[in-house]
């Protein structure tokens, strides 16, 4: 199963790098004309993936008692 799975990535993969290659080429853009929104979306993929990542390990951490759970009633002192 797991190599079905790498397959079915790396097929998707190719698919989105063709399509991406389709889509430059008709549109007459320069690399300066769109490497930065490319560059923002990969840089927000990257910091949602960071942010998920935190998230469940803060998680965890509190589940296993390593760290507090947040009460927002109690005032900060």
């Amino acid at each position: 199963m797991p190599n079905q799975t790498f397959k079915d990535i790396e097929k998707l993969e190719s698919d989105l790098w063709e399509a991406a290659d389709h889509l430059r080429a008709n549109s007459k853009l320069t690399s300066s004309d769109y490497f930065m929104p490319v560059l923002g979306v990969i840089f927000l993929r990257h910091a949602a993936n960071r942010f998920t990542s935190a998230s469940r390990q803060i998680e965890a951490d509190r589940a296993s008692g390593k760290m507090p759970s947040a009460r927002s009633s109690e005032p900060a002192h």
